[in-house]
């Protein structure tokens, strides 16, 4: 899960002509003085306003003249001050008074829901474009941490306190924002501050954390896995409670404040109040909660306020959004908020419905704004801490330019520890020329096959990044074994040159042991410790030197285009030892995965002339442009890639063949509080096979060992290699998430948040009988265990359990 942001407070109308402008400020609080956080600030003649910051404090720019100002928060009762404004700033201090009881009728509650749930399914078409300006602010802070976690020194380089509490990061942006309604949302950034490399994601924009009630569902992505059911959705009726507390009113509107609380524990349901303005049936704002019953991961509460505010008399709006967090983990304690504000809004009939393609944007001047944009368009003062959290980073980037502070930093920084090498590898970071080399951990160096015997693979990775993102990645290779006494030596060159069409070209050149089956099967770390204590030697391989180069990138947005051409020499490789630690060698099989007891090669030695080629099809594509590149966002739309590859017999090529095929696949079709379903399908066929061999054939991702991989497209028991094919075939995987639907509602197993999978494979490819396998699983964060049955061409079926290890 990517990392959790939070921001909020205010919001500004952007690049205003300040010259013409007088500042009013003020604090709004309680009769006892009590700051009244987070209110809303309205101003129904020209749609705009503010928000106060968490002391309460507020500050609006305004053209002299009368002004009618509501303040609204859902703790207090709603207020109207009429406000002049003169030619020098002024202070106005607003004092709200608390809710006032009355009597109502309980019996009201569900008649008054129903006729909100059944305005919502029109309300939204009718709903006209608007436009404006967007506020964002975020903030994440530490309220407690294990002191054998955060000694002293690293105490100090997080800016925390010496009880381990602070703020550790923050960031703010202002954009431009367009409408076509409450679902399709355009952001051109003007300014983003922040104290992190965040400029890709971070929920600096209203795309990235919408919460619109009017949906049936709600999708917080990052936060947990499943959606949460609206208080208003269609069937809202069948899960939640409703409890009619007071009724109020605010300029001359009956508000209705509504009890929501689910009728089942542990389901994915909201719990708070519903404030509905009558006769309208629109929602006038929400307080709403989420808790860990509600199986939310890595946080273990949730607070949601929302203010609506009118910009027709029919049409009510979010005017301001806060989203506050709560967590604990192994000893940490923290939280934060995500606030957006939307300020000077105006309406559009003229604007055509639908949805937009690009709904964010920004550049790396929008990141570059000095102290002095910021104090004057900063609609909210700071709070004191966040100041001074501002000043400590400042200072930080600015040793960073120092060349004695940069270097102390790059040792700092590059310092040698041996268990993260172990675990993760080893990056030794150049911050001058904005460079890297990393060094993979021994695991994945050191290895054992019946091939090479002992033997290491290493690859060393180097990475440069130039302006506008443009990366190179350069990744030597020497591979050598022990038994065979065969180096093998290669080098891949990849330079992306336009990162916001994903074009790069590409290239690799040498020679190298490769897997027979090219979809691969386990790693080279699973299949040695599988070989020395099991004596099930997996990987079946075969020796290619080659010569290859490609290129890809969009030429249109939703169309992915890639091009590849090949020249390899490739031999079949024997079994040059049978040594395990634990079993017989009786056990271990030949390298030719067709006959595992024999000792023929599976190919004669050929040359191979192959083109490959690839078209990916994003239907109705989303994305976010930043400085960083271009970011794909996920839709409910199957996505279609067709394939080609081509051996040509030409420069001494033995090979002739055609392959064709097509994909129809999706990571994640949302079905609301019933989790997410995943499939993948492809058919493919050999047009012409006058001569090709193993190598050539279609593979397919098998899963023999205990561990396998759960990505999409894999099976749990298909043999690795026994069903590659140079026939037709057709393949199907479709699998479902429930997210804990069930196992929420036993007793202790609805604490551990375990998710509930079930699932289907089929293969058929024209030379063997068709394969079948169903399995069902928990997972729990990156822990995945199933258990599955498979039917195929042996006469018993194969039954067993597959943990995850690839998430």
């Amino acid at each position: 899960m990517r990392a959790i942001w939070v921001l909020g407070l205010l919001f500004f109308p952007c690049l205003k002509t300040f010259a013409q402008l007088i500042d009013i400020n003020g604090k709004v609080a309680d009769k006892q003085g009590k700051p009244a956080a987070f209110t809303s600030i309205w101003i129904d003649s020209n749609n705009d306003g503010n928000i106060t910051n968490e002391n309460g404090e507020y500050l609006l720019r305004l053209k002299p003249g009368r002004y009618q100002i509501s303040f609204r928060n859902t703790d207090y009762e709603p207020l109207v001050k009429d406000i002049i404004v003169g030619d020098k700033p002024a202070r106005y201090d607003i004092e709200l008074s608390p809710k006032t009881p009355n009597d109502i009728v309980q019996s009201a509650a569900d008649s008054i829901t129903s006729k909100v749930i059944t305005k919502r399914r029109n309300y939204k078409a009718q709903l006209p474009a608007y436009s404006g300006h967007l506020y964002t602010k975020a903030l994440q802070q530490l309220d407690d941490a294990p002191k054998v976690f955060l000694k002293n020194d690293i105490t100090h380089q997080l800016n925390l306190s010496i009880d381990r509490k602070g703020i550790i990061s923050l960031s703010e942006s202002i954009a431009r924002f367009h409408t076509r309604s409450t679902d399709y949302i355009k952001e051109q950034l003007d300014a983003a501050k922040l104290t992190t490399n965040s400029e890709a994601f971070g929920f600096n924009s209203a795309a990235e954390l919408h919460v619109d009630l009017y949906e049936n569902y709600l999708v917080f992505n990052g936060l947990c896995d499943h959606a949460f059911l609206s208080p208003i959705a269609s069937n809202a009726h069948a899960f939640y409670r409703y409890r009619l507390i007071r009724k109020f009113t605010d300029q001359g509107k009956q508000v209705d404040e509504i009890s929501v609380q689910p009728k089942h524990k542990n389901e994915h349901l909201f719990s708070g109040t519903l404030y509905i303005i009558e006769g309208d049936w629109l929602l006038y704002g929400v307080d709403l909660h989420l808790s860990q019953k509600a199986h939310i991961d890595f946080i273990d509460s949730v607070h949601i306020r929302q203010q609506f505010v009118p910009v027709t008399d029919s049409n009510w709006i979010p005017q301001t959004m806060n989203f506050n967090f709560y967590g604990k983990l192994l000893g940490f304690k923290y939280n934060g908020y995500f606030l957006q504000v939307y300020q000077e809004i105006s309406t559009d009939t003229t604007t055509k419905r639908g949805s937009y393609r690009e709904v964010f944007h920004s550049s790396k001047e929008n990141y570059q704004k000095d102290d002095s944009f910021w104090s004057q368009n900063r609609p909210v003062p700071l709070l004191p801490r966040e100041e001074h959290f501002y000043q400590l980073t400042e200072l930080a980037e600015r040793h960073k330019k120092d060349k004695t502070l940069a270097d102390s930093l790059q040792n700092t920084n590059n310092h040698f520890h041996l268990i993260p090498y172990l675990f993760n590898g080893y990056t030794l970071h150049n911050y001058k020329n904005n460079s890297s080399w990393t060094f993979p951990s021994p695991y994945n160096v050191v290895f054992y096959n019946t091939v090479e015997g002992y033997g290491a693979d290493l690859k060393i990775k180097y990475t440069k990044i130039y302006d506008n993102q443009r990366t190179l990645n350069i990744i030597p290779d020497a591979r050598y074994g022990s038994s065979d006494h065969t180096l093998n030596t290669n080098v891949f060159v990849n330079f992306t040159y336009n990162p916001y069409h994903q074009a790069s070209v590409y290239g690799r050149v040498g020679s190298d042991f490769l897997d027979l089956n090219n979809t691969g099967t386990i790693s080279p770390f699973l299949n040695s410790l599988s070989t020395l204590l099991l004596g099930n030697n997996y990987i079946k391989l075969y020796q290619s030197k080659f010569i290859m180069g490609g290129t890809d990138g969009e030429i249109a947005d939703g169309v992915l285009l890639n091009g590849q051409i090949e020249y390899a020499e490739r031999r079949s490789l024997f079994n040059t030892t049978m040594h395990t630690l634990t079993r017989d060698s009786i056990f271990i099989t030949s390298n030719n995965p067709l006959d595992p007891n024999g000792n023929m090669p599976l190919f004669p030695a050929y040359r191979a002339l192959i083109f490959r080629g690839s078209a990916t099809f994003t239907f109705d594509q989303q994305y976010r442009i930043t400085s960083a590149g271009k970011f794909i966002l996920p839709n409910p739309y199957p996505r279609v890639r067709i394939n080609y590859r081509e051996g040509i017999p030409a420069l001494g090529s033995n090979v002739t063949y055609n392959f064709v095929s097509v994909d129809v696949f999706q990571d994640r079709l949302n079905m609301g509080i019933y989790g997410y379903t995943s499939y993948f399908l492809s058919a493919g066929t050999f047009p012409n096979t006058k001569n090709l061999y193993y190598p050539d054939y279609n593979q397919f991702a098998g899963g023999q060992s205990f561990f396998f991989n759960a990505s999409l497209g894999s099976f749990h028991f298909l043999n690795f290699y026994t069903y590659s094919t140079y026939k037709t075939y057709f393949e199907a995987h479709a699998e479902h998430n429930f997210t804990g639907l069930f196992l929420s509602h036993v007793p202790l197993l609805n604490k551990l948040n375990l998710q509930e999978i079930v699932g289907g494979s089929y293969l058929t490819q024209g030379t063997l009988p068709q394969y079948e396998e169903v399995y069902f699983g928990l997972k729990r964060t990156v822990i995945r265990l199933d258990y599955g049955l498979a039917f195929g061409r042996f006469s018993n079926r194969i039954q067993g359990f597959r943990l995850s290890y690839n998430l």
